[in-house]
């Protein structure tokens, strides 16, 4: 397969995937359901103010790029840094060109009490061409800028600071550092101030600690290892007045370190003394002056108090009339018993209006205030369930519209449930290790899930939890088709809503979806027209793709990925019946055509970490450039395929016994329990998600949506859009970390959209994931793919522990 990933993403893409693998840890319990629960006049509640900060930037210029961090703040004033540069005529004069009038680096000085910019501080007037502004610090009233310096000649690197009067903007110090490493930020620790600085080698990544004493002496301190990376220092805990623990990511989990401020010794410890810390969702932490450590997830802000050995939420983002989706991107700056300070970007993610901006974003302060009652007092909580929290932007919208006009209810967004699925990340090497991870977490959590909607104590909606197959029964889930109502197949695609149905009846509805097959030339489609029967596609793989398969599975998990798309024939009712010939057909197609394992990440010998383009990217395209398995959730993913295969734009189904078109796949989908507090109130919600202009607002983010005049909207102003902006960014680099255009500059047209309408019109089947099945599958049809066993002895054996996990669920 060809790999499309840079050396340089490596390194951040370890990080990112590490932070999966946290999340995985077993933190803390999950607590009660607040479904059912009347909301009182003091159920927290949090009024909330939006500023809109000056950066500082030259309104005669347009910026290129603009980039702000929050470097600190006190009770007078917040502090931030933009880097960045301003956009360069095509007729540049080289010869007179100023690199100080096309940066940008601006220290920016806010005041708490007003939230106005009161002062700029212009850095391009300190630093010359081959000095950058990395960072800033803010504490105690002082303000340090650090920056790196390269020697035009050696280019070797210096890190150096300079200290800035607040007042007149002077530079009143100058010092270099000596340290191989570049600050990264700072924490209190009663008296002591702890500073992390990263130091990135070619072999290794490692962190030094920095530790002011009140007498103003200075240790420092390395958190090293050299059989691991370490990516960040996520947090340092007071435990005493002179004591800390210090939270380091490292390449394998977490990493816990207890630091003698005094002596400066550093001791690593034993995890299972902090077990009770949900490390997974720790995203920005801020040592408060009561001592205690705050930090915030996707879902709120908690707060460890080590001295209880707690680590709870104290702030629900559905606590406010904020869209949460806002906040999960925001830093905690500053917080107390009864007001909280958020700030940093907010990106404009609409890709295809004129206010959309990827490069440039706005920052923000939402100053949060307790209210002295709640406004929605009298009302009845329903529990929405989120993984980690989340929510997408129109979502979070509908939730607060929702909780607005509804007289009767409010809806309480959560992230209680976890997983305890560990592993060690390397172990994790290759598509099959991760796709074995996620099948584990999504078993554990329908579990879950499953158990407390039968006790009572379930959420009434869950959100993206349709992988959580077990849970399609009436035991558990409402039907949703009542709610949607009768469909109109001219204004919605109807065969999605069709698909998505399990025995009849729609038990999550795909607010959004994606189609899974092989974007290819339509010329070599099975006699279906539409995909390719076993027999088709392994002729297919062997003449057109020279033998390499696009589906980058191994065997295992290549067929059940197969039966997901088929579930329907096999399981019916609450029965499993393997004996169809189909079943069959699948099986021996997998032995005879596909690889046992997927790929090694690092198999092709580079020395550095490798991933395949279907971890990072969701897709993987042959070397000859003829076909590529795709997920496709929109025009940005439909129009990479384009260029990336000159113009080839059927999406032709995986392999299967019958030839049947591409997969559905939910991309957003919404569910409700039957157990809920009530059910036709859920109803009304998912009503909301089927309006016009919701689903509009959807497509024009980029998604897929089952409503056809919407989802044409977005398609013909995708067409203009990135026939404007010179094709579609598909984050491709060279090993220099250069950009890579696309190899096939395609001009896109409206017709297009019709091919892509028909692709989905196509669709007749739902990839039906359900993940304790799937492992049975996996495990048990192993020894047939490997010749240990013979097909009928494992199906008899597959289907026997099927129909059993079947029984239990009633």
């Amino acid at each position: 397969m060809k790999r499309v990933i840079t050396k340089a993403a490596t390194a951040l893409l370890a990080f990112s995937m590490m932070l999966s693998v946290a999340s995985c840890s077993k933190g803390k319990s999950e607590s009660k359901s607040n479904s059912g629960k009347k909301i009182s006049d003091d159920t927290p509640w949090y009024d909330a103010e939006i500023f809109e900060v000056e950066q500082g930037l030259d309104k005669s210029k347009e910026a290129e790029y603009a980039f702000s961090r929050f470097v600190g703040s006190d009770d007078k004033y917040v502090i931030l840094l933009t880097n960045g540069n301003y956009k360069m005529p095509d007729n540049i004069d080289w010869e007179n060109y100023n690199y100080a009038d096309y940066s940008i680096s601006v220290i920016s000085v806010i005041d708490r009490a007003t939230k106005k910019t009161v002062k700029t501080i212009d850095l391009n007037k300190e630093l010359s061409d081959s000095e950058y502004a990395e960072n800033a610090r803010y504490l105690d009233g002082k303000l340090t800028l650090i920056y790196t310096s390269y020697d035009t000649t050696t280019w070797e690197m210096a890190v150096k600071e300079k200290d800035i009067d607040l007042e007149s903007g002077n530079v009143i110090g100058t010092r270099d550092v000596d340290s191989p490493g570049v600050f990264q930020r700072s924490f209190k620790v009663g008296e002591y101030t702890v500073e992390s600085e990263a130091v990135w080698n070619t072999e290794t990544s490692y962190f030094i600690l920095n530790i002011y004493s009140p007498d103003g002496s200075k240790q420092q301190v390395e958190i090293k290892d050299e059989r691991k990376n370490v990516f960040e220092v996520s947090a340092v805990i007071p435990l005493s007045e002179d004591k800390a623990l210090v939270i380091a990511y490292v390449e394998n989990g977490n990493g816990y370190y207890e630091l003698d401020l005094k002596s400066g010794k550093l001791t690593e410890t034993d995890s299972k003394d902090y077990e009770w810390l949900d490390l997974g969702i720790m995203y920005n932490t801020l040592n408060g002056p009561d001592g205690n450590v705050y930090y915030t997830t996707p879902a709120g802000i908690s707060k460890i108090d080590m001295k209880k050995k707690t680590d709870e939420e104290m702030f629900n983002y559905s606590w406010c009339g904020i869209n949460r989706n806002i906040m999960t991107n925001l830093q905690l700056a500053d917080v107390s018993e009864d007001s909280i300070l958020l700030c940093g970007d907010q990106y404009i993610m609409n890709p295809f209006t004129q206010t959309a901006n990827y490069n440039n974003a706005d920052f923000y302060l939402i100053e949060f205030t307790k209210a002295a009652k709640n406004p929605h007092a009298g009302k009845t909580i329903l529990e929405m369930y989120s993984s980690y929290g989340y929510t997408d932007d129109k979502t979070a919208d509908v939730i607060l519209e929702f909780n607005k006009t509804s007289s009767d209810y409010f809806i309480e967004v959560t992230d209680r449930y976890k997983s305890t699925v560990s592993y060690d990340y390397d172990d994790m090497k290759s598509d099959d290790d991760m796709e074995a991870v996620w099948l584990n977490r999504s078993a554990e959590l329908s579990n879950k899930l499953a158990m407390d909607i039968m006790n009572g104590d379930g959420p009434d909606m869950l959100l993206d939890a349709s992988s959580y197959g077990q849970l399609n029964n009436p035991n558990y889930l409402a039907d949703l088709t009542p709610y949607i109502g009768q469909l109109d197949s001219d204004k919605f695609f109807t065969n999605i809503a069709e698909a998505a149905k399990v025995d009849g009846k729609l038990y999550n509805l795909p607010v959004c979806f994606s189609v899974e097959g092989i974007q290819t030339d339509s010329k070599y489609a099975g006699k279906s027209g539409i995909g390719f029967t076993t027999e088709e596609y392994a002729k297919f793989l062997k003449e057109t793709l020279n033998g390499t398969d696009v589906i980058s599975s191994g065997q295992a998990l290549y067929f059940a990925n197969l039966f997901n798309g088929m579930s329907n024939r096999f399981i019916k009712n609450g029965k499993a019946d393997f004996s169809d010939p189909d079943f069959a057909t699948l099986a021996e197609f997998v032995k005879d055509n596909v690889q046992e394992k997927s790929k090694d990440w690092n198999e092709d010998g580079e020395d550095d970490l490798g991933y395949s383009t279907y971890a990072i990217y969701g897709y993987t395209t042959s070397e000859n450039g003829l076909a590529m398995y795709t997920i496709c959730g929109g025009y940005f993913d439909y129009f990479r395929g384009l260029e990336e295969l000159n113009g080839a734009s059927a999406i032709l189904g995986i392999p299967s016994a019958d030839g049947h078109g591409p997969t559905v796949n939910y991309y957003s989908s919404i569910a409700v329990s039957s157990q809920s507090a009530n059910v036709e109130a859920c109803g009304e919600f998912v009503k909301m998600l089927m309006s016009d202009s919701v689903q509009e607002d959807y497509a024009m983010q980029g998604y897929l949506v089952l409503n056809r005049a919407a989802f044409r909207k977005a398609g013909e102003a995708a067409v203009d859009y990135y026939n404007k902006a010179g094709g579609v960014d598909i984050n491709q680099y060279d090993q220099y970390g250069n950009p890579v255009p696309p190899k096939n500059k395609l001009k896109f047209n409206y017709g297009q959209v019709d091919e892509l309408e028909n692709i989905i019109l196509a669709c007749k089947d739902m990839n039906t994931e359900d993940a304790a099945i799937n492992l049975i599958l996996v495990e048990e049809m192993q020894p047939y793919f490997a010749g240990q066993k013979d097909l009928n002895a494992v199906l008899e054996v597959a289907q026997d522990r099927v129909q059993k996990v079947l029984d239990e669920r009633g």
